[in-house]
């Protein structure tokens, strides 16, 4: 069957000869990978549209009982270029995304995820701080993901003594939250947390946190 959905890149990898693999999150569908006949050749039609952080409008053929679709064209809506030219950025990104890839279930939509993740890439673009913003972006997340914080002591103290900051890290726009500092430490415990919130999930550590040891970069 062959559809066009709305998609953000997760993940990309060059497959045999100049094929790539592509982790998509759309709109539609959910989750899905596919694969991109050529798209690492220099002058493949469907290279930009295939690089990470990407969004686009995209066709996708998926089969019946096949694990990978195809991508068979689309284009470009979105590409968050300054994404692609700070490091720290492109961690940041790479943390959320991860998280979407690892904690979300193959092909069940979810368009709360999916504009969550979309509105925090772009709010990355002009971030001059990542800790409220990523803290943001993860108490939303767990929320839509079944994971909410509510009945946690952590968030009910932060809830009690912060309430306008509670209610910013649910509902407030993330890039707002990317140019917050709240230099009181009021943030720490609550993302150790959502750190450990989303790693009691997963049955292996985030491959951005190990990077982030051996880098060094802090977001």
């Amino acid at each position: 069957m062959i559809r066009n959905v709305r998609a953000l890149v997760l993940w990309t990898k060059r497959s045999r000869d100049a094929d790539k693999v592509v982790g998509l999150f759309t709109r539609e569908l959910g989750r899905l990978t596919v694969r991109a006949t050529s798209a690492a050749r220099s002058t493949a039609k469907l290279g930009a549209l295939t690089e990470p952080f990407v969004e686009g409008e995209m066709t996708v053929y998926t089969g019946v009982d096949q694990a990978w679709g195809k991508l068979v064209g689309g284009q470009l809506v979105r590409s968050f270029p300054h994404l692609r030219t700070d490091m720290t950025r492109v961690t940041a990104a790479a943390w959320m995304c991860e998280i979407v890839n690892r904690m979300t279930p193959v092909e069940q939509p979810s368009p709360e995820k999916f504009a969550l993740l979309s509105e925090a890439l772009e709010a990355l673009e002009t971030a001059t701080s990542y800790e409220i913003l990523r803290l943001g972006f993860a108490v939303r997340f767990l929320n839509y993901a079944g994971f909410g914080l509510d009945h946690w002591e952590t968030w009910q103290r932060f809830l009690a003594e912060h309430p306008a900051r509670a209610v910013d890290l649910q509902t407030g726009p993330l890039a707002v939250l990317g140019a917050a500092h709240w230099d009181d430490g009021s943030a720490a415990a609550l993302m150790q947390l959502a750190g450990r919130m989303v790693a009691d999930q997963l049955d292996r550590p985030l491959a951005v946190n190990r990077f982030r040891q051996m880098t060094g970069i802090e977001i």
